[in-house]
C-alpha cells in the first residue's frame, strides 16, 4: 500500500463508528447498573452498622443483668446472715 491509499473506505469507517457507539451505549447501561448496585450495597452496609450497634447494646444489657444476678447470688447469703444476726441481737437485748 502506498501512503495515499486509504486503509478503510467511508462505509467501513461508518460501520465501525456505529459498532463502537452501540458498545458505548451498552457500557453506559452496565455502568448505571453497577452504580445502582453500589448504592444498594452502601444502604445495606449502613443498615448493618445500625443493627450491629443495637446488638452490642442488647448484649451489654444482658451481660449487666447477668452480672447483677450473679452478685445477688454471691452476696445474698451474707446479706441474709447479717439481717438475721441483727434481728437476733435486737431480740436478745
Amino acid at each position: 500500500m502506498g501512503d495515499k491509499e486509504q486503509w478503510y473506505n467511508n462505509q467501513q469507517l461508518f460501520e465501525q463508528i456505529n459498532a463502537m457507539s452501540k458498545d458505548f451505549v451498552g457500557l453506559r447501561h452496565e455502568m448505571q447498573e453497577t452504580r445502582n448496585m453500589i448504592k444498594k450495597y452502601n444502604g445495606l452496609r449502613e443498615k448493618i452498622d445500625v443493627v450491629e450497634g443495637k446488638v452490642k447494646k442488647i448484649e451489654a444489657i444482658t451481660e449487666g443483668k447477668k452480672t447483677f444476678a450473679e452478685a445477688i447470688r454471691l452476696w445474698g447469703g451474707w446479706l441474709f446472715a447479717l439481717i438475721t444476726l441483727a434481728v437476733l441481737l435486737v431480740d436478745k437485748f
